[in-house]
């Protein structure tokens, strides 16, 4: 028996449609108060369809569609009802209010998840995977997400801990026989152990792959006043985010924008144009332009190639050149100064923006991973121990006792399955559904 919950599945504002759903005992008995179909039995309607009717929420009304999921097969294993209604809040307000008013009470953060992961129909890591996809800001962290929400990390975590089980075999062999069994076991028992790490390694990843998955890159534009590193923000975003005037020292603080080159995210920043004697708020600016450079991935050394070199400009690349940096040589359609530049642009008319953009993906290795690491810290905590317990059960099967092996493989398999939820604690799973919106 489980009580039932309402909750809003859509973004609260204005929008075509609103989804409101309860879940959990009598969903279809309540639901028929408020919804009216001719000839329609919701309760004994056929499951998993869309019907068309009216629904009635106090002096609110709506044409809306209703589906009805029966128990087992929906998504929190229970019954489950959703009403697809015009997009607004007054009207998801008003059934929610209705449905509140019938028994319902209103469903805590993921609560709908979390019925999900209790009654079996997902893993924890699985129900992880569904947050990570909603809080996705690029494509690379929404791969990496889709790798838990499909069940493909469950797959291959429930692969290395069968490897285990079957060292842990063979070790328990040695255990009861170390005289006879030992040295021929030992050849699979390292097999399996070997196999077992070399597996999750890969679903580790590495630290690059995990900064660039769920950090993204950090460029920053860096040049003297009237370079046009503004206007090269603006045409790398492919909208006019930062302003741009013929004044010189127009920006005076770091402005960010985000796009994203193959997948993966990237903050640009736009520093403040550098010179000699500077006051005020444009001294304030130059400072966090410097500091901003000091914590770059790579850097955008814009020069301006409509006029000629000078000290200024070059004393400034001396200080740049020391970081990863591609050399930008703007104003390509003008009057053109030889530079020593990695490319020549025009913001103007987009000549070699695109070039561009692949050399930031050249400098900073972005490229579109095959297999994204995992999504959360919690599981890359777990995955990370049971490769330490894995290599200390290596270690000892040359120098140590079946015993000790035995117990470094247990160890993994423990982390292994707190990873997936078989064996999770209730305050890990109470954290992990806390970070859900109401509704999902």
């Amino acid at each position: 028996m489980s009580d039932l919950i309402v909750g809003t599945a859509t973004a609260r504002g204005s929008s075509a449609v609103s989804i409101v759903r309860i879940s959990g005992d009598n969903a279809a008995e309540t639901a028929s108060k408020i919804f009216f179909k001719k000839g329609l039995d919701l309760a004994g309607a056929e499951a998993n369809k869309m019907y068309l009717g009216k629904i009635v929420a106090g002096i609110v009304s709506d044409k809306a569609f209703c589906m009805y999921c029966r128990a087992p097969k929906s998504y929190t294993g229970e019954d489950v009802v959703e009403f697809h209604l015009h997009g607004g809040r007054v009207v998801a307000e008003a059934v929610t209010e209705a449905l509140m008013k019938l028994g319902a009470r209103p469903a805590e953060p993921g609560e709908f998840t979390r019925r999900a992961y209790l009654n079996g129909k997902m893993s924890l890591s699985e129900a992880e995977g569904v947050e990570a996809m909603i809080a996705a800001d690029s494509e690379a962290e929404a791969a990496a997400a889709y790798r838990a929400l499909s069940g493909e990390l469950d797959r291959t975590i429930r692969s290395v801990a069968s490897l285990l089980v079957e060292a842990a075999a063979a070790t328990d062999v040695a255990l009861d026989y170390p005289d006879e069994m030992i040295e021929d076991t030992k050849p699979q028992i390292y097999d399996a152990l070997s196999k077992a790490k070399s597996t999750l390694e890969r679903v580790i990843g590495t630290e690059t792959e995990r900064k660039m998955t769920f950090d993204g890159i950090s460029v920053v534009l860096a040049g003297l006043v009237n370079a046009g590193k503004s206007s090269l923000m603006n045409a790398l975003c492919g909208a006019d985010r930062a302003i741009v005037t013929e004044y010189a020292g127009t920006t005076r603080d770091v402005l960010r924008e985000r796009l994203e080159i193959n997948g993966v995210k990237v903050t640009l920043s736009d520093t403040a144009g550098i010179r000699e004697n500077a006051e005020g708020a444009e001294k304030i600016g130059i400072e966090r332009a410097e500091e901003a450079v000091r914590g770059a991935d790579v850097v955008l050394f814009v020069m301006d190639g409509s006029v000629p070199e000078c000290d200024e400009e070059r004393a400034l690349y001396n200080k740049v050149k020391t970081r990863a940096h591609i050399r930008v040589k703007n104003k390509g359609d003008l009057k053109d100064y030889p530079r020593e530049a990695d490319v020549t642009v025009s913001c103007l008319t987009g000549e070699n923006i695109d070039k561009l953009r692949r050399l930031i993906a050249e400098k900073t290795g972005i490229r579109a991973m095959a297999n994204p690491p995992l999504v959360r810290e919690r599981q890359l905590f777990a995955a990370q121990g049971a490769l330490r317990a894995v290599d200390e059960a290596l270690d000892k099967l040359v120098s140590g006792t079946p015993d000790i092996v035995s117990h470094h493989i247990k160890e993994a398999l423990a982390l292994l399955a707190a990873l997936t939820g078989d064996d999770a604690a209730e305050s890990v799973v109470d954290e992990i559904f806390s970070r859900f919106c109401v509704g999902k």
